[in-house]
């Protein structure tokens, strides 16, 4: 049992030391991981439609 009361003081401490962002920064920063996921997304659609064109008409 002592093992366990230590760990959760230790997550507590370690968890004070955390800069946590504010809310803005959570904001930008979601914002910029939703621009990216979608233009990645549309990358890597274009490049499979490419593909896809090129190996249909080599096969047909």
């Amino acid at each position: 049992m002592e093992k366990i009361k230590d760990f959760v003081e230790g997550v507590r401490k370690e968890m004070a030391k955390v800069a946590w962002p504010t809310q803005q920064e959570l904001i930008d920063n979601t914002i910029i991981v939703i621009v990216f996921t979608i233009i990645i997304s549309l990358f890597i659609f274009g490049v499979d439609q490419v593909y896809s064109t090129i190996l249909e008409a080599i096969y047909r």
